[in-house]
């Protein structure tokens, strides 16, 4: 069947390479018809019984602003859905009832106590089908649950995953339940996945349990949002995207609690935050090769091939320049040839010098490889010319020492393997000259005797002098030997290998030591968190260590002559004092207290006394805190005789332009008075933030409005209804 370009013409989008396509359908036969088509009609319109399996884009032209142009080298992309092609060769309409997923399917149902034949569960357990699918090969190769890129994208298919879990019922942590059923269909294509199980299961856990608790977090913004909505029955589109965002509520789920209690959303202000958020995220993003400038360099990787790099052996070479691109303040040589490493694999690029006939001509400030197989050098002259050949020298002594920090993050992943277990695997890295960071999978902080232990492991096979080697050879071979791949990278089909003793074998393309005692001395610095199940390191080595080891012993030394005490009595001094201070802090905030609560007595002003029974008693204060406010009405209400009827307001001002507040009321009297309700009333009629329970509420305003403020407390009580 010949169809229009609406339906036999495929598109990236407005810009982008493009062609006519030819689909291939399976006719699942007449009872799966949803319509009759009318005479001359097209059958393929019937998308129920008829369904596309597979289609052949011809990649012809480049979709540009100004029209369609032919590639310079047209092509066939080639795409058939296995899933659709498995239910058909099974007589089965839809996907999920195909061997693929029955598995899976049959692990939910024992789960959730549920059966897919139920209509009610049925939409559910499809989702969470799939969903438990993609969260487990997604983090098994690499992808962490995170609040950017694609880990934002895996942590939204976790929580939508987690929603219908709890519309099945499933209220305790039970996603992770469901991992071993995906194994069972996609164990034997992949793998390095299943590999990789055990650390699905600790962060597929993790996950569930942070979102519960954000979950709940939400509705209760929701429901203090939902005491704002007036006439117009509007919520908030700003706040449903605070849900969205902090808490992990889909805008459906919002939508879907409006809709029950015949709401609707502002969807122009949610659209609006959405859109603030993306430009924040673009802006955040820092990117070294705009993508902009990419298609200068694929032009010139076209036109000149790959750069053929000797720095493995050399760190000086004499280099003929193919290619010079300019970028704003920055120009970009591309030689046949270079020694400078490309930054790349967490190892910073190199930096040096370009010289002709023995002359300095200019510095290469750094290095790097935009698109694959393109050394790229950044400099800031552009005295150069084509064809010519130039002297390119490595600064060997910032090379030497990014090649120890490299070649101890090897050993430190070994070592993590070692202390921690094989759920470790390498979350990314930054090597340079003066430390290095190494990010790795683990779901909680390092104890002091780990990080202890990390810390010999390494320095033991730097003393081992063990010998580094690097080897060339198939990412199979590589894989069968026990390589480690860095956790979620791609390689190609040759790769290298570097092995240190028996202790470490990794695939990595970076420049190393010969031998581990290179390294000298390896020390960490910090532990971290970095994002929810990764762990991060910072170490030095070999004289940054040394040098930092050597301060920390100045420093010491420094606190054994001021405590006047030798270093084997340091600590228990240090302790002794620490004790003492805090001894002290206790007692003089006990003494704080006892003055705040004398204050307290004379500080408060009685306003008003209202026919309702409510008396209003105000206190102006100067540089109070949000704490300090609570103590003072805690007093209040603790000795006064007027506590049971009295309604407070207390103001602090400050340096700003702003007055803390803090208004409270008794809470086992006047239940009738939510505080939350005159609040809103009275910062609709000023500047102010603030909020809190029906007894208690806390803020700030424009200090020039604190006698409105008071007045407008004031009207609202002698008005109310108690």
């Amino acid at each position: 069947f010949k169809m229009g370009d609406a339906d036999n013409f495929w598109e990236m989008g407005d810009v982008g390479p493009c062609g006519p396509c030819s689909e291939i359908y399976y006719d699942h036969g007449e009872e799966f018809a949803t319509r009759e088509p009318a005479p001359g009609e097209n059958l393929l319109l019937d998308e129920g019984r008829y369904v596309e399996i597979w289609n052949l884009v011809f990649m012809q032209f480049e979709q540009t602003p100004e029209g369609r142009k032919p590639l310079p080298k047209p092509s066939v992309d080639t795409g058939m859905g296995l899933e659709r092609l498995v239910a058909c060769l099974q007589g089965k309409y839809w996907n999920y009832d195909t061997d693929l997923f029955s598995p899976i399917i049959k692990s939910i149902e024992e789960v959730c106590k549920t059966s897919y034949s139920d209509e009610k569960s049925k939409s559910s357990i499809r989702v969470l089908t799939d969903h438990i699918r993609a969260s487990v090969m997604l983090i098994t190769d690499g992808v962490i649950p995170s609040n950017e890129g694609r880990g934002y994208v895996l942590r939204r298919i976790i929580r939508r995953a987690i929603r219908h879990l709890n519309e099945l019922g499933v209220k305790e942590v039970s996603f992770y339940k469901l991992i071993p059923s995906v194994f069972e269909t996609l164990g034997v294509a992949y793998p390095e996945n299943q590999k990789n199980a055990a650390l699905a299961e600790k962060l597929l856990k993790l996950e569930e349990e942070k979102f519960r608790e954000t979950l709940e977090l939400g509705i209760k913004v929701f429901n203090e949002e939902l005491q704002k909505v007036g006439k117009e029955k509007t919520f908030s589109g700003e706040t449903a995207f605070k849900l969205y965002d902090t808490y992990g509520f889909p805008v459906d789920l919002t939508e879907l609690l409006l809709r029950e209690r015949g709401l609707h959303l502002d969807q122009e202000g949610f659209d609006k935050a959405m859109k603030a958020q993306q430009e924040r995220s673009k802006q955040g993003g820092k990117f070294q090769v705009q993508d902009d400038h990419k298609k200068a360099f694929y032009t010139s990787l076209e036109k000149n091939g790959e750069t053929e790099f000797l720095g493995y052996t050399q760190t000086q070479a004499d280099c003929k320049l193919l290619d010079i691109i300019k970028l704003e303040d920055q120009t970009c040589l591309i030689f046949d040839r270079t020694p400078f490493y490309a930054e790349s694999g967490g190892q910073v690029g190199d930096i040096g010098i370009i010289s002709q006939n023995g002359t300095k001509i200019a510095d290469i400030l750094d290095t790097q490889k935009p698109v694959d197989g393109l050394f790229v050098h950044f400099t800031d002259s552009d005295s150069f010319k084509l064809g010519e050949t130039y002297t390119l020298s490595v600064n060997t002594q910032r090379r030497e020492l990014i090649k120890r920090n490299h070649s101890a993050t090897h050993l430190l992943q070994s070592a993590l393997i070692d202390v921690l277990g094989n759920h470790i695997k390498q979350a990314g890295s930054l090597v340079t000259e003066e430390k290095l960071r190494f990010d790795f999978t683990h779901t909680q902080a390092l104890s002091a005797e780990e990080i202890k232990k990390v810390n010999a492991h390494v320095n033991t096979q730097i003393q081992k002098s063990l010998a580094v080697h690097s080897d060339h050879m198939t990412k199979d071979e590589a894989i069968s030997k026990g390589a480690m791949a860095l956790f979620g990278e791609k390689y190609g089909d040759s790769v290298r290998v570097i092995s240190m003793g028996d202790v470490s074998l990794e695939l990595c393309g970076g420049t190393h030591v010969e031998s581990t005692s290179d390294i000298q001395y390896f020390q960490v610095l910090s532990e971290s968190s970095l994002a929810s199940g990764i762990r991060r390191i910072e170490a030095l080595t070999s004289t940054g260590a040394l040098n930092y080891l050597s301060s920390r012993s100045e420093k010491l030394g420094e606190i054994e002559k001021n405590l006047s005490v030798s270093e084997a009595e340091v600590i228990s001094r240090v302790e002794t004092l620490a004790n003492d201070l805090k001894a002290k802090n206790k007692e003089i905030s006990k003494l704080k207290d006892q003055l705040q609560n004398l204050e307290s007595k004379d500080i408060f002003n009685k306003v008003a006394s209202f026919d309702n029974g409510i008396t209003l008693q105000a206190a102006k204060l100067e540089n109070k805190n949000g704490g300090e406010l609570r103590k003072i009405s805690d007093s209040f209400f603790n000795e006064s005789n007027e506590a049971d009827s009295s309604v407070l307001v207390i103001m602090s001002k400050d340096d700003s332009d702003k007055f803390s507040f803090l208004v409270r009321k008794p809470s086992k009297n006047i239940k009738s008075l939510n505080l939350n309700q005159p609040l809103k009333e009275i910062f609709s009629k000023m500047d102010g933030r603030g909020g809190g329970k029906p007894d208690m509420v806390q803020g700030s305003a424009d200090a020039s409005k604190s006698d409105l403020f008071l007045s407008e407390w004031e009207n609202y009580l002698r008005g109310f209804d108690a």
